[in-house]
């Protein structure tokens, strides 16, 4: 929560006007750090239900950001990043390291080196628990 809280503006900022958020931008990032995949494996590495994902998808896709396209199995779809995708990409990325820098600026070469490792293992230990053990969706439960 601290974490949140704390960098909330940093990661706030460099939207822009239009359909990036924060809640469409991880699509974008995701789809521009792991290349073109289906919206199964995007849910997944999201954490979000399959209908929250394929807003986000259908969103971006009106703006011209991804473009979708039948996967090998006819009834999936494959998710791809536009030329006007990746620039917004970066555009979001550039504003949220020169934040990032601002704050980062008295520290050491090494404790900014020890951070980006720590936070890299953090990242990488979060991801393989979601895929590993995904929280339960809320939704209708039975009663034993």
């Amino acid at each position: 929560m601290l974490v949140r809280r704390t960098l909330e503006e940093v990661w706030s900022s460099g939207y822009g006007a239009g359909p990036v958020d924060r809640y469409t931008y991880p699509v974008l990032a995701l789809v521009d750090e792991h290349g073109p995949q289906g919206l199964g494996e995007l849910t997944r590495r999201l954490g979000v239900s399959k209908p929250t994902a394929s807003r986000h998808v259908a969103k971006l896709a009106a703006a011209g950001l991804v473009t979708t396209r039948p996967d090998r199995d006819p009834r999936a779809v494959l998710v791809e990043l536009t030329a006007a995708g990746g620039a917004q990409v970066a555009r979001v990325r550039d504003v949220r390291r020169a934040g990032l820098a601002a704050v980062l600026t008295g520290w050491s070469d090494g404790d900014g080196d020890t951070l980006a490792t720590l936070l890299a293992r953090l990242n990488a230990d979060l991801d393989r628990r979601r895929i590993e053990s995904p929280a339960p969706r809320s939704g209708p439960t039975l009663n034993a």
